[in-house]
């Protein structure tokens, strides 16, 4: 996209992920801190290639609302965090608290 996270996106014909998700971050972000949960919607055509695979920290498990299964995903690289996800701030009130104040720190 812009090269800020090594990698290419790869544009597909059918639809890849469609749906709400439960988030928790693995590591500290802007958000807040490890263990953070809130929800999220995706919607997408494309998948995410990095360059080098385990270059970028995978920030966020993702499970579906149905099912156990949990992926990973939020490419966390130089303070840029680039996601999928369509975070939902109303889910978790820290989100907003934490994005600001990450914000006044770095200012």
């Amino acid at each position: 996209m812009v090269g800020l996270i090594p990698g290419t996106a790869i544009m597909n014909e059918e639809l890849k992920a469609l749906g709400y998700v439960e988030v928790v971050t693995r590591q500290k972000t802007f958000f807040g801190e490890a263990g953070l949960r809130f929800r999220g919607h995706q919607f997408r055509y494309s998948n995410f290639e990095l360059d080098e695979p385990h270059s970028i920290e995978l920030v966020y498990g993702l499970r579906k609302r149905k099912g156990n299964e949990v992926s990973e995903e939020g490419y966390f690289h130089n303070c840029v965090l680039a996601s999928y996800i369509h975070a939902h701030w109303a889910s978790n009130p820290i989100l907003p608290e934490g994005f600001i104040q990450s914000c006044l720190q770095e200012g």
